[in-house]
């Protein structure tokens, strides 16, 4: 298989993590300037941005990649050959992103606030590119945490595309009832 069919330009690794890292850049910029935000409620707000992802990376799995057309027909796409690089619509990649950072502006007035979650947020989702596109490289050589998360993906991608939709953690698995019962 040459390349995902969607439609527009697309990016693939490393290109697909250029968008979350500026829009991390641009964010951490505007915090930098606001005042009003001490650095404590900020790495906080930042911290729970990061959690927020996990959940939202989960939703965005489960019933939109495994449920929603187009959505869906690319996602299987990756589950029939996980190893070729997946392809991210630009489009779907600056709506995610322009979502994670305007959304929070939008719900907390507080703008010091809203900037360190969407940071948290958008490097929530720069971190998730990272490590599953090494999730399909090989296992890792460590037992610890990537090893973990890749036996938890390769449950997901060779035994039941029905369980293990966390990326990054498995906490909205085991909460939601899709933690594998290995």
């Amino acid at each position: 298989m040459a390349a995902f069919r969607v439609p527009g330009p697309t990016f693939a690794f490393p290109q697909s993590v250029l968008i979350p890292s500026a829009a991390v850049g641009v964010l951490a910029g505007l915090w930098l300037r606001m005042a009003g935000t001490g650095w404590s409620a900020g790495l906080g707000a930042l911290l729970v941005g990061l959690a927020v992802w996990t959940l939202v990376e989960y939703v965005l799995h489960r019933f939109i990649l495994h449920g929603v057309e187009p959505f869906r027909s690319w996602h299987l796409e990756h589950h029939r050959e996980p190893d070729v690089p997946m392809r991210t619509p630009v489009l779907f990649s600056l709506m995610l992103v322009l979502t994670l950072a305007v959304l929070p502006s939008v719900l907390w007035a507080d703008t010091g606030f809203a900037v360190a979650l969407s940071g948290g947020l958008i490097l929530g989702h720069l971190v998730q590119e990272l490590v599953h596109y090494h999730l399909h490289r090989a296992m890792p050589r460590s037992q610890g945490w990537l090893a973990a998360r890749w036996r938890h993906h390769d449950f997901h991608h060779h035994d039941n595309d029905c369980l293990a939709f966390g990326t990054l953690a498995s906490f909205w698995d085991r909460l939601l009832g899709t933690q594998p019962g290995r």
